[in-house]
């Protein structure tokens, strides 16, 4: 039997949420212009769309599905292997019209369904832990939206009813709370709450707003930096300088690698660390401390460590631009795994500069 398209819902459940959702939102030419008013009052960027999606799957999953063995099988293939695993947030027979849930009730309530098609285009569907041990989705970055749909909230599950309060999550996301006012003070203590539709993010001209990578994005983009600069502008594991800074153990001084030597246009490092791709390496995943551990990779090439204490929780990746100068020039799509190229919209660019180092989301 074929199977389903990795991306969609079975014909037969994409029905019944399509019916159920007819059945009781405002006629279409009434409910866009409230939608969009609704929009408006709680603009997002990029950025906080997408932190919003998290949040949303993190509270479905930690309020309402607790366990993370409780899922169900979609039987559709997971580009990783095996099948897709989801959550129902919530019973469509018993809570129709999703009172309190983060989830849609056009989603069916399943939450890696609803969360990767906020973010992602159509595209294989790759599937891993968490670090809750949920069992969580995602698709290659080329396939992220580059302005997500992030959900907002009310009172009432019908957006055009006319007691329908505008709720809204913590500013900082720091609780699953809805409040009354977008800065948080005021808790909708009273209110239960509804997903009363989902919004397309803002267009932002911020680089790190359009280049933005999650927490497991930023380490592969970080550790692919390292590794493009060591064998493109480096070579030799033995062509490194000594610091002269003592190893956090104090049993040598730290080595590091250097791509100064390296055409200006062409290098994996930024000169906020004097393009030096250990002291890169480090200050993006770790914050600063007196020293750094270090051992050699697999690749024969020094690398440092600091203590796990001192692990950003968002580490800091580079972007790349067509100038050294962040306000001018093209935006560039670095390559992955053993693709040191660059890109730019017709191909492999001849230059390539980091442009900064920026904070990456949950």
């Amino acid at each position: 039997m074929e199977s389903p398209p990795m991306n969609l819902l079975t014909d037969g459940r994409a029905l019944f949420a399509v019916l159920c959702v007819t059945a009781w939102l405002p006629p279409q030419a009434e409910a866009q212009p409230i939608l969009q008013l609704k929009c408006n009052l709680d603009s997002r960027n990029p950025s906080q769309a997408e932190a919003r999606v998290y949040w949303a799957r993190r509270c479905a999953l930690t309020t309402h599905v607790i366990a993370p063995g409780a899922y169900f099988d979609t039987y559709i293939p997971a580009a990783t292997g095996g099948t897709l695993k989801d959550y129902a947030e919530t019973d469509l027979n018993s809570n129709g019209f999703g009172m309190n849930a983060y989830t849609a009730q056009a989603d069916a309530f399943e939450v890696n369904a609803s969360f990767i098609n906020k973010l992602y285009m159509s595209g294989p569907t790759y599937q891993g832990l968490d670090a809750h041990g949920y069992y969580e989705w995602w698709r290659p970055a080329a396939r992220r939206k580059s302005r997500p749909f992030y959900p907002i909230f009310g009172s009432h599950f019908d957006i055009y009813n006319s007691s329908n309060q505008q709720l809204y999550p913590h500013p900082q996301l720091s609780n699953c709370s809805l409040y009354r006012d977008p800065n948080g003070t005021v808790l909708a203590t009273g209110y239960s709450f509804y997903v009363n539709g989902y919004c397309e993010a803002a267009a932002s001209s911020d680089r790190c707003t359009t280049d933005r990578l999650n927490v497991r994005e930023a380490k592969e983009r970080i550790d692919w930096a390292r590794q493009c600069g060591l064998r493109q502008n480096v070579g030799n594991p033995s062509a490194w300088f000594d610091t002269g800074l003592p190893s956090l153990d104090l049993s040598t001084t730290l080595k590091d690698y250097s791509e100064a030597a390296a055409p200006a246009d062409r290098r994996y490092s930024g000169p906020s660390v004097s393009y030096e791709i250990n002291a890169a390496y480090v200050s993006s995943l770790y914050k600063s401390g007196a020293s750094s551990y270090q051992g050699v990779d697999a690749q024969g090439y020094y690398k440092w460590g600091r203590d796990p204490g001192l692990v950003r929780q968002r580490p800091m990746y580079p972007i790349f631009g067509s100038s050294p100068d962040i306000n001018s020039g093209a935006l560039l799509t670095p390559g992955t795994g053993s693709d040191c190229n660059v890109y730019s919209s017709t191909g492999a660019a001849a230059s390539f500069y980091v442009n900064k180092y920026c904070e990456s989301i949950y």
